[in-house]
């Protein structure tokens, strides 16, 4: 009697609890044309990395059942919007969107970039000022975000955003075009390097994939026989793949990889993609940590 007694409570507690929470995933995605296609400083395609990313983020959120959020600050032919809305924007807009965002620890926020980058890496939002966003600034303000945080940047010295280990650089190392086994271990298995290496990233939840060294220039777009892809970034193009966007039929699709995209999967992803004279001139970095986190499940 006193088994079946328990049986029944735990049965009336469970039939009582809440039901789990469902997960969310947030995109924010920064592109700026600086004027294209006259702008002197112009860039044709982040418009289109932004577009690809959108839609490939969001079907991967709803085949894992998650909800979805977006934030796009944009800036094409020179007209800045936000999220479709035209009104003018800069990197405070940026960072007072994160201070407001409304997620758990478990939620999953992507931070996008496609735009120039300064030689300390600094996010350049704004060409016709001095004012620039550091990585200090932009990673202080994600610090300060629950959820597990994304970053993917597509811009030159965008490297500078990822610490090096006592040990080891934060992704793959090239010397005089060839891949020097310096970074051979983080190309190969990052996670494991960095768990047999005792050394993470100095930002709690916070990955970091970007286009280049801290010493490299990305690029615009990419000369090469892959469908389309001048029409977008280069590091964009492969990171849009890798999630799984069909890029010759311009259609986002759900990847079949076992169910489940990883941070480090997706740089494997990009690195065996990637066109290997573009790798050695702008080689993706990713920040080492002991964890791989899932970025979607389906």
């Amino acid at each position: 009697m006193k088994l079946a007694a328990i049986a029944a409570a735990i049965m009336l507690l469970f039939s009582c609890s809440e039901p789990m929470k469902q997960g969310k995933v947030v995109f924010i995605s920064v592109a700026i044309d600086y004027g294209a296609p006259d702008g002197a400083n112009a860039l044709d395609n982040p418009p289109e990395d932004q577009r690809v990313l959108s839609e490939q983020i969001e079907a991967l959120a709803a085949a894992s059942g998650e909800l979805y959020e977006e934030h796009l600050f944009l800036e094409k032919n020179g007209i800045r919007s936000i999220s479709g809305n035209e009104m003018k924007w800069n990197h405070d807009d940026i960072l007072d969107l994160l201070s407001s965002l409304d997620t758990v620890s478990t939620d999953l926020v992507i931070l996008h970039y496609s735009g120039h980058g300064d030689d300390d890496g600094s996010l350049v939002t704004d060409m016709d000022t001095s004012v620039r966003l550091s990585p200090e600034r932009l990673l202080d303000a994600l610090e300060a975000v629950d959820g597990v945080k994304c970053v993917f940047l597509d811009s030159c010295h965008s490297g500078a955003f990822i610490d090096e280990s006592p040990t080891m650089h934060g992704g793959e190392v090239f010397v005089d075009g060839e891949l020097s086994s310096e970074g051979l271990i983080g190309s190969l298995i990052p996670s494991l390097a960095a768990a047999l290496s005792q050394h993470g990233d100095g930002r709690d939840g916070i990955w970091v994939l970007s286009a280049a060294t801290a010493d490299q220039s990305s690029f615009d777009s990419w000369d090469s026989e892959e469908p389309n892809q001048e029409s977008f970034g280069a590091f964009s193009y492969y990171l849009a793949s890798a999630l799984g966007y069909d890029m010759e039929m311009d259609e986002p699709t759900i990847p079949g990889r076992g169910g489940r995209i990883t941070f480090y999967g997706l740089c494997s992803s990009i690195r065996r993609s990637m066109a290997p004279d573009l790798r050695a001139k702008a080689t993706p970095q990713s920040t080492l940590s002991r964890l791989d986190p899932v970025l979607f499940s389906f």
